[in-house]
């Protein structure tokens, strides 16, 4: 498992997206002079402090870059200007802060981050740093060569005179290795476009000659790309910024906006130039169809790659924090295991409702690991009354009909549902929003149905996981149910396959044995599904509304494979199966509030907020286990029932105890556990370093605060 992953980039980009600056409602300059904002506000030097650290012997080598300006010390106003927009402003109009504490604060922000970048040149002068081909080691003098090197070869005339005026560009490049930079600049040009993207919107025209349906709720992490993954093309970052003045096939995998044309693009830039000149960022001469070719892109990037210089520095702390947590088999974690446990065991022995309480919020970073026996989780798919049945059963209401007859009225108007797959919005005009790709029985083994040809979707998800994050509980083989046909227009005309009650079950039945590779999921009609549901006592028995009960034959249902797919060492059939249900839920439900949630609705013992019907089919299934579905009505329809998760123990430990052998098992509670504790131990610690770091070198930082005094004084 990748150590990166641990700690998350910390490393804010300051941009200062101008773009937002019109709704802001403040004109914080007081002057048209663009020199006001090249004023020096504060400066960071940490040399003097390094000669009595531990990285004195390095105090020449830092000065010797500061002189040379391939290490930077200076705040500028426009870089406190350009932070306000970004974040201070919503710490004034969200969160009551006055300006005067706002703008101490970021100032103070900007200070440390300069000290950081400052610290973490020093230690690698000193230390080198250990990449993946070997230990680097890096020397003032070769930096300074290697910016003067790199300037010298520019053959772009106006990107030669960006890097001088910016040497600590090339200056942080040098401590990075190419994939640190280039992961780095992608991020920022990533901003830039999202920051256009939005502007953009407000200039295109969308055509109201049809109607749009609702978009359908998609599974969370579509198109959503790795983390890492950065895009390169015969080594080269395949990426930039879109303007609208240079060509879109220029800008390599930047997907434009639904609707987006070159004109609109260049409206929103223009915009974008305007409000940059207008707040001081960007000179009322630059006008170019580069966005890598503005001072201000050059800015923020020196600003960016400071950031990932310290964050480099801070990310290879991780090792140590790694290396306390592996000692003797891993025992602080099954320490910290136990330690839970315990807390969780007394808490909910004394109140149990807690325990209810707290499994409503579990996550990758909370867990429950104490429990009672008969709570759990189940998925819900709805099949809806449509409109007439519902207008049909309101009617009979008003008119009085109750008891046993209004339920006999319902029975017969539930006969009637059909269900039908509302995934057509996933069909688009346009590739940034057509999610659909066809395949053919001819030549692929996915589920079919009776269908020949079908649609699937999300196709980079679901074969690309190098690039694309993979979708959790998510078969991805469904296709769409029923035909679908693009016209000479680019629009689509959908004839769904409808299906009944029992034939809904049959195809939820056929899917789940086709994920399984058997005859695995079956059940029954149940014979006492009944309109006479009143008991002589005139109680209702809600036993008689269940429609229909069954099961999957499951070799695996430990609460702590859940989120385990399964590997080269043994399979889950409990995974494979909850993911094609919730596949079939995306398809089919209009209960939205089931779709990407954890592990489903809460299901508890106990009176619940649930309507009576399905309270009462859900706690029956829960009884029954993990891998159990049951059909029953309510006033909106048919509920499809699929329990997901149990806790199964009886009042006790809910995942056995804490494995070290499953840690490296993707998916598995053990490494779920290990992860989140491994996250918060390496964020303690490189906190901790932080925090001494900070306060070793916090007189480093001299402001000159009649600089900024103005933006001091605007309460």
């Amino acid at each position: 498992m990748s150590k990166r992953n641990t700690l998350k980039k910390t490393a804010a980009l300051l941009m200062s997206l101008a773009l937002t600056i019109g709704a802001t409602g403040c004109n914080f300059l007081v002057t048209d002079n663009e020199l006001d904002l090249k004023q020096v506000s504060a400066t960071v030097d940490i040399t003097d402090e390094l000669a009595n650290g531990e990285l004195s012997a390095v105090k020449s080598d830092v000065d010797k870059l500061i002189a040379d300006k391939s290490l930077a010390t200076d705040v500028l106003k426009r870089d406190l200007v350009a932070y306000f927009v970004n974040v201070g402003i919503n710490y004034v109009q969200n969160y009551g802060y006055s300006y005067k504490d706002v703008f101490e604060l970021l100032m103070q922000d900007l200070a440390n981050q300069k000290v950081l970048t400052q610290y973490a040149v020093a230690y690698y002068l000193a230390n080198g740093s250990d990449e993946e081909d070997g230990h680097k080691t890096f020397t003032a003098q070769d930096c300074i060569d290697y910016v003067n090197e790199q300037i010298e070869a520019e053959t772009n005339a106006k990107t030669k005179e960006l890097y001088k005026a910016h040497r600590d560009v090339l200056g942080m490049k040098y401590f990075l290795t190419e994939e640190e930079y280039n992961e780095t600049v992608y991020t920022l040009m990533q901003s830039l476009n999202a920051a256009l993207d939005e502007a953009e919107t407000s200039y295109i025209k969308f055509s109201d000659d049809h109607a749009h349906e609702e978009a359908r709720t998609m599974p969370t992490n579509v198109n959503a790309l790795e983390d890492e993954y950065v895009p390169m093309k015969d080594g080269a970052l395949n990426y930039d910024v879109y303007t609208g003045r240079n060509a879109l096939t220029s800008c390599g995998t930047y997907e434009k906006v639904d609707g987006s044309t070159a004109s609109t693009r260049k409206k929103a830039y223009n915009m974008f130039l305007s409000n940059l000149q207008s707040y001081g960022l960007v000179d009322k001469i630059e006008d170019t169809a580069l966005f890598t070719e503005l001072d201000y892109y050059y800015v923020e990037l020196a600003s960016a790659l400071g950031k990932a210089v310290a964050n480099k520095y801070l990310t290879s702390l991780q090792d140590k924090a790694i290396e306390a947590l592996e000692a003797n088999n891993y025992q602080y974690v099954a320490n910290k295991y136990n330690e839970i446990k315990a807390s969780q065991e007394s808490k909910y022995t004394e109140t149990p409702s807690s325990f209810e309480s707290a499994i409503g919020s579990i996550s990758d970073e909370s867990f429950v690991l104490y429990g009672y026996k008969n709570f759990g989780f189940v998925y819900n798919i709805l099949l809806p009354f449509d409109v007439a049945q519902e207008q049909a059963y309101s009617a009979m209401k008003n008119k009085g009909l109750k008891g046993d007859a209004l339920f006999n009225a319902r029975k017969a108007l539930l006969a009637e549902v059909q269900a039908k797959d509302l995934r057509t919005t996933w069909f688009g005009e346009d590739d940034h929003t057509h999610y659909a790709y066809q395949v053919s029985k001819a030549n692929s083994d996915k589920y079919y149905g009776s269908q020949d040809s079908a649609y699937l979707f999300f196709k980079d998800n679901m074969t690309n996981n190098d690039q694309y994050k993979k979708l959790g509980q998510y078969l991805g083989e469904y296709p769409y149910n029923g035909t679908a046909v693009e016209n000479d227009d680019g629009e689509w005309e959908f004839t769904p396959n409808k299906l009944s009650i029992n034939g809904f079950i049959q195809e939820m039945e056929s899917y789940i044995n086709y994920a399984l590779g058997g005859a695995k999921a079956s059940g029954n009609l149940l014979t006492s599904y009944n309109t006479d549901v009143y008991t002589t006592n005139n109680v209702v028995d809600y036993s008689k509304f269940m429609y229909y009960e069954g099961k999957v034959d499951l070799t695996n249902t430990s609460c702590a494979d859940f989120f385990f797919a399964g590997d080269e060492t043994r399979a889950n059939d409990s995974y494979t199966a909850l993911s094609a249900v919730n596949e079939l839920m995306f398809a089919y439900s209009t209960d939205t509030g089931c779709l990407n949630t954890y592990q489903g609705y809460v299901v508890s013992p106990y009176k619940t907020s649930f309507v009576s019907e399905f309270e009462y089919a859900a706690q029956y299934a829960v009884n029954k286990g993990v891998g159990t579905y049951v059909v029953a009505p309510s006033d909106y329809g048919w509920h499809i029932i699929y329990v997901a998760f149990v806790y199964d123990a009886d009042n006790g430990d809910v995942y056995g105890s804490f494995d070290y052998n499953d840690i490296e098992k993707e998916g598995t509670f053990s490494n779920l556990f290990y992860e989140s504790i491994k996250s918060t131990s390496v964020s303690n610690y490189t906190s901790e370093v932080q925090g001494v770091v900070l306060n070793a070198y916090k007189n480093s930082t001299t402001l000159f605060t009649k600089t900024y005094q103005d933006l001091l004084d605007m309460d």
